[in-house]
């Protein structure tokens, strides 16, 4: 005879019968809420166990394919794998990478704008000591503000490196902005050297290919000059 009602928990540890509706109506208010703290839980195991046992199956299916897939990386006994391959193409190639190898290291220079205004007064006798300059903190009246500067270094080996003066944060951002059509004056500091920092990458790249270092170390590329080179390569600059 087929049961009126049955549980996918049957058979599991701790499992009750069902309890007709009369008998459960005969409950205490206590026994109801133990009843159905019991029958709930019960349900939540079976039914946790049950996914459990499902992603154990998955998780082993998973570790065969990562099984493969290392085979297929490192090779086996039999086949030599893409890590091989790619060492041995590597190999053939490599002084292509290295013509590319260097360093871009990028920072502000703080100074106070004005500060030097006074020192061909200085020079002539007519002012108190260099160190009074340097001590300069007003100008006509007016308290000096600081105006960093951005300069970049470009470092190939430890004794061979070039370095160029990128222009004043505000020039900076101007040239930014022109490049991309954006309003760059409220980027952050850090925003603004990273961006120098790529669009200077693929210029010297591009330039390095099609001459050689030496020759590149030789120029002054200004930061304008770099920025018409970027309007003229649009999007064809991120490949290099």
């Amino acid at each position: 005879m087929k049961r009126k009602k049955d549980y996918k928990s049957r058979g599991e540890k701790f499992f009750l019968e069902y309890l007709p509706k009369e008998v459960f109506d005969s409950l205490k208010p206590k026994e109801r809420e133990d009843y159905k703290k019991y029958r709930d839980n019960h349900r939540y195991m079976f039914n946790g166990k049950n996914q459990i046992k499902q992603w154990e199956e998955e998780i082993s299916k998973l570790r065969e394919k990562i099984k493969g897939k290392k085979s297929q990386i490192n090779g086996d006994g039999e086949n030599s794998g893409w890590k091989q391959k790619m060492m041995i193409g590597y190999q053939g190639i490599q002084h292509y990478s290295k013509d590319f190898q260097f360093n871009i290291s990028i920072g502000f220079r703080y100074r106070k704008s004005e500060i030097f205004k006074n020192e061909e007064d200085y020079k002539l006798g007519k002012k108190g000591s260099k160190k009074d300059l340097r001590d300069q903190t007003h100008f006509k009246g007016k308290k000096l503000q600081p105006n960093p500067k951005l300069y970049l270094r470009i470092t190939r080996t430890k004794d061979v490196f070039k370095n160029l003066y990128v222009g004043s944060e505000e020039d900076v951002r101007r040239e930014i902005g022109n490049l991309y059509k954006e309003d760059w004056s409220k980027e952050s500091l850090d925003i603004l050297k990273d961006e120098v920092r790529v669009i200077y990458s693929t210029y010297i790249r591009y330039n390095v290919f099609h001459s050689n270092w030496k020759e590149f170390f030789k120029g002054k590329h200004s930061f304008p000059s770099v920025i018409e080179w970027s309007k003229d390569m649009g999007n064809k600059r991120y490949d290099w």
